[in-house]
């Protein structure tokens, strides 16, 4: 872990220009971010989760202000912070019922809000805050039983529990979600990962595409699912900027352009290509270079291409996680991330030789120093 974290704040700070300062332990200087650009990290429910445990504010805010000292010490200007996982919330909701990643040991939510708290704490740091939401999931286990307010429109799968993207109502329920988040807290933005549609196989909404065809629907199967995430995203773009234009919606797709639409149904080139359905587009290139079939530079200049031209700000997602770690999927670059301690360094210089690219954004919080 200690060769992980020191990579990661070498390979950060050597490559943009300090500040004068030195980190804590007077290792490294610390960057000094450039203007207009994005040095991101994701914290996700399971990282927020000890927070919880002591069921205690004062404690809890100790904590928060120690996580933006420490994106600080590594150079991060903008969070990512999940704050609904699963049709819940971490924060105090009329929407969603509380987290169970939000729980202290004995099982109870807090009785102070910790959204307000972690904004607070950024803002105070200079830092933007952006409330990180999954629209669709509801659980990974197919036998969940959902809140009542969703057992209209949950569907059970080998991949869980999701809302039905066809429903009305579903979409309903994300953008009632948004709204509450956007009216009571001063975020700087909404942002959402790679759940879009969860399966492929037809069974998942053939009613509600029997329905459609039944009603003179002439889109294929393919296409109508594509239309359904279009018309959520569409919506929550609008949604988030009918609250300022200095809000920001993003969207982080996984990093296969052809999967994201055949099988996610989720069209970034359209997104790219118009303006209305997201104002950055974070992919999350978490490959190494030797990546037998799909190494980082191929697949960072297929996003460069798809994005060229476009009013979207294109970020890289960048894989944190994988330092000192094998990669089983890589092929016979599995062991790219143990020989070469210094793959996001080599990363970041070229997402930073590219004018495409507005910065980046590392999985996660758990792997700075």
């Amino acid at each position: 872990m200690k060769r992980t974290v020191l990579v990661l704040m070498l390979c950060i700070s050597l490559l943009f220009t300090s500040c004068g300062k030195t980190a804590k332990n007077d290792i490294v200087e610390i960057p000094k971010p450039e203007e207009d650009k994005i040095f991101a990290v994701w914290i996700s429910c399971y990282e927020l989760q000890p927070l919880f445990s002591q069921g205690d504010e004062q404690k809890f805010k100790v904590k928060v202000d120690e996580i933006f000292e420490k994106c600080l010490s590594n150079g991060i200007n903008t969070v990512f912070l999940q704050v609904r996982p699963f049709c819940d919330a971490l924060y105090p909701s009329g929407n969603f019922p509380w987290s169970q990643y939000a729980l202290d040991k004995k099982g109870k939510p807090p009785e102070y809000d910790p959204l307000e708290i972690f904004v607070n704490s950024a803002h105070e740091n200079n830092i933007a805050l952006h409330a990180w939401i999954n629209p669709y999931r509801i659980s990974y286990k197919p036998e969940f039983t959902p809140d009542d307010r969703f057992s209209d429109t949950a569907v059970s799968c080998d991949e869980g529990v999701y809302l039905q993207p066809a429903n009305i109502e579903s979409q309903k329920i994300v953008l009632d979600g948004v709204r509450e988040i956007l009216e009571n807290y001063n975020v700087d933005g909404i942002h959402i990962d790679d759940y879009f549609y969860p399966v492929k196989y037809k069974g998942f909404d053939s009613a509600e595409y029997k329905a459609y065809r039944n009603n003179g629907g002439k889109m294929s199967l393919s296409d109508w699912r594509i239309s359904n995430v279009n018309s959520l995203v569409s919506a929550m773009y609008t949604l988030v900027h009918s609250f300022g234009e200095d809000k920001i919606f993003s969207i982080s797709p996984a990093a296969d352009i052809t999967k994201n639409k055949f099988s996610y149904y989720a069209d970034i080139a359209l997104w790219c290509e118009r303006g209305g359905y997201a104002d950055w587009i974070i992919p999350q290139i978490y490959f190494g270079f030797e990546h037998e079939k799909k190494p980082f530079e191929k697949v960072k200049k297929e996003w460069e291409k798809l994005a060229e031209g476009s009013h979207i700000r294109l970020i890289c997602g960048l894989a944190a996680y994988k330092i000192s770690q094998p990669d089983s999927a890589a092929g016979s670059g599995k062991n790219e991330w143990i020989d070469n301690p210094d793959v996001i360094k080599r990363q970041i210089e070229c997402v930073s030789a590219d004018s495409v690219w507005s910065g980046y954004s590392l999985f996660s919080y758990s792997y700075l120093t």
